[in-house]
This record gives C-alpha cells, sequence and structure tokens, in this order.
C-alpha cells in the first residue's frame, strides 16, 4: 500500500515512487533560541551596509522559507544541490536555512516583546508633513517615469505597500536610492522633479529614524538590530537557495512553487492610501502594476500560502 500523506489542504494523496518526502522544521522557542546563539557570530558579523530594510511580514515570509527549508532537506533533494560546483554554491545555504529560519523566527517574537516593533512613536508634525510630501512627490515621479524599467520596477513594489512612520523613513530612503541610479530620467521630470529632493529625503529619513531609536528603550533598540541581522541573515540564505533551486528546476513547471519570492510571501495586505500606485498627469495611467501587483524581478506573481508548522507536504 502506497504511503500516504496529508497536504497543507487536508487532502490525502499517494506518494509516487522516487518522490521525497519532507516536511517543515517544527519551531519551537527554545529551538528559536538555540538558533539565534548559535548564528550570533555570523550576526554581528554583518556590516550596517548589508543589513535588509523590513518591508514585509517577516514571519509569513520566514514560515514560507521553513517550507523550502524541508524540501531542500530531505537527502535526494540535498543531493541535487551538493554536486553544484563548490566555487559557484555553497552547500551551507541548504544546511543552514532552517537554522536561520528558526533564528528569525525567535528575533521577530523578542522584538515584539520587546516593543520594538511598535511605529506609533510621537515625531514633530512639521517633520512628518515634508517627510510625506517629499515622499509622495518622489514616488509620484519614480511611478510614472520607470515603471517599466525592468531593473527598477521590483524596488518600486517593494517600496509601494506599508504604513507607519519607520516604514515612512524606509521610503525615503529608498526613493533617493533610485533617484540616484537614473539620475538622468528623473531629473527630465517636469512636473515632480525638484534638485534638493534625494538629499533632503535622506536628512529628512536620518531625522526619523533617530527619533525613533530614541523613543525605544535600550533593550528594545538592542531587540530590533537583532531581529534587522537575522532576517538580513535569512535571506541571503534564501536567496542563495532559490537561485541555484530555480535553475536546478529549471524545467519543473512548479519551479516558482518549490521556491517562491519571500517578497511575494510576506508581501504587506493593507498600506496607506497614498502607497496605490499613483495615476499619470492628465489621468494617464502610470504604467506600472496596480497596488496589488508585486514582482521579485522575475516575472512572476505568486502566491505563497506557508505550510503550517509540523505539517507535511508531498512533493509532485
Amino acid at each position: 500500500m502506497p504511503a500516504v500523506t496529508k497536504t497543507k489542504k487536508g487532502s490525502v494523496t499517494a506518494a509516487a515512487a522516487g518522490e521525497p518526502q519532507y516536511a517543515p522544521p517544527i519551531y519551537t522557542p527554545l529551538a528559536g533560541r538555540k538558533a539565534l546563539e548559535a548564528l550570533a557570530p555570523e550576526l554581528d558579523r554583518l556590516s550596517e551596509a548589508e543589513l535588509v530594510t523590513v518591508k514585509m511580514d517577516v514571519e509569513a515570509a520566514t514560515y514560507a522559507a521553513l517550507g523550502v527549508a524541508g524540501f531542500v532537506s530531505s537527502p535526494d533533494v540535498r543531493a541535487r544541490f551538493a554536486r553544484l560546483p563548490r566555487e559557484e554554491f555553497d552547500i551551507a545555504h541548504v544546511d543552514e536555512l532552517g537554522l536561520a529560519c528558526f533564528a528569525a523566527l525567535y528575533a521577530i517574537a523578542e522584538a515584539r516583546s520587546a516593543g520594538a516593533l511598535e511605529t506609533d512613536a510621537r515625531l514633530p508634525v512639521a517633520l512628518l508633513a515634508e517627510a510625506t510630501e517629499v515622499e509622495a512627490r518622489m514616488q509620484a515621479l519614480c511611478e510614472y517615469q520607470l515603471a517599466d524599467d525592468p531593473a527598477i520596477k521590483p524596488e518600486l513594489d517593494r517600496l509601494r505597500p506599508g504604513t507607519g512612520h519607520r516604514d515612512l523613513a524606509n521610503d525615503l530612503l529608498g526613493y533617493a536610492r533610485i533617484y540616484e541610479l537614473r539620475a538622468d530620467v528623473v531629473k527630465a521630470d517636469r512636473r515632480h522633479y525638484r534638485a534638493g529632493d534625494a538629499a533632503r529625503a535622506r536628512e529628512l529619513a536620518g531625522a526619523m529614524i533617530q527619533k525613533l531609536s530614541a523613543a525605544m528603550t535600550p533593550k528594545a533598540r538592542e531587540a530590533y538590530d537583532r531581529y534587522v541581522r537575522a532576517w538580513t541573515l535569512l535571506s541571503q540564505r534564501y536567496d542563495e537557495v532559490r537561485a541555484a533551486g530555480l535553475w536546478l528546476w529549471r524545467r519543473n513547471a512548479r519551479a516558482q512553487e518549490r521556491f517562491p519570492s519571500l517578497f511575494a510571501a510576506g508581501r504587506p495586505n493593507v498600506g496607506r492610501s497614498r502607497k496605490a500606485a499613483p495615476k499619470g498627469d492628465e489621468g494617464e495611467g502610470s504604467g506600472g502594476s496596480g497596488a496589488g501587483g508585486v514582482s521579485d524581478g522575475g516575472g512572476e506573481e505568486t502566491e505563497v500560502m506557508p505550510l503550517p508548522v509540523g505539517e507535511a507536504a508531498t512533493p509532485s
């Protein structure tokens, strides 16, 4: 009688011969704390320039990554990754993906418990007003002029959703970076471009982040730093595994499902009203995707439902 496994939808399927059986590692707070401690040296080595801005539901994205960790750790699948040239792929990315997921989940819980994820700190009204005005102007320009730029579109998709003061500060930095990358294009915009916006965006973002940090307790600041570092390390490891996996499974129709975009998995469901993709001049569309359109740069728009902890799935 063939082995049977419950899928995430609750149905029962027969496992075909030769298919790898896998399940996401089962997370517990104790395992998470141990993982964070084990990875502490790697987290501390991350430079400030490497740290990834958090602009998604990290918990949902981490559970999606945990499902992939279960898949790639099954012996047959791991063996495919291990056959890749060592100078091109480090198998440690596969072996430590689950550990990085556990560390991130524990860091999220610690940051939340310490109040580090609260975004309702009081900021000067004038600072918020100017920051909102500058960000809206820069967003409108970027959406109108660069929505079809394949290198910039993923960043626009990343910046569009979000809420809160910290998100606003991160958006200012993001649009300033785009202005720097596409200086010739943005300078040609006669309606929205202002010569000092990029520099002012960085100044405003710095002031906001400084005030938000000052409002945190020392414990909250430490927890937030650990949270960002844990998510950055997970992102780095997952990106390597996903890139290699998409190549190894390039002839498999389910490749994108097996190795989903974490951005798609963790995209926020709601955002500020100002974050909708703006219309162009005189009623013309921006040419970009709507607020619900998400891309990680690969032309895919994948809806990802992370597997519940401890539930098995059978790949086909």
